[in-house]
């Protein structure tokens, strides 16, 4: 007995259509344009990464399923959105 795949959200949402990436092509970078008067600027630095956990939350499959729909049709992830307003609820003063 096999079982038929369940689609993903984003599909649902496209009418269906499967994701397909897209073929990744890069151009090599042109090398720095050192003449007179220029000044070689450093890169910028990165921000290091906060170290993540994971936290458990149990809610109703309406609400969950209202949520990612949410996120995706914003481009954001709930994740994000989660830390946000947890952030924002931290931040409120009693």
């Amino acid at each position: 007995m096999t079982r038929s795949k369940r689609p993903k959200l984003g599909e649902v949402l496209r009418g269906g259509e499967p994701v397909v990436a897209a073929p990744v092509t890069t151009t090599p970078p042109e090398p720095p344009q050192q003449g007179r008067g220029e000044v070689d600027t450093p890169a910028p630095v990165e921000k290091p990464v906060e170290k993540m956990v994971q936290l458990n939350v149990t809610v109703p499959p309406e609400l969950r399923r209202a949520v990612r729909i949410k996120a995706l049709q914003e481009g954001v992830e709930v994740s994000a959105v989660v830390r946000e307003l947890l952030q924002a609820w931290l931040n409120q003063k009693s």
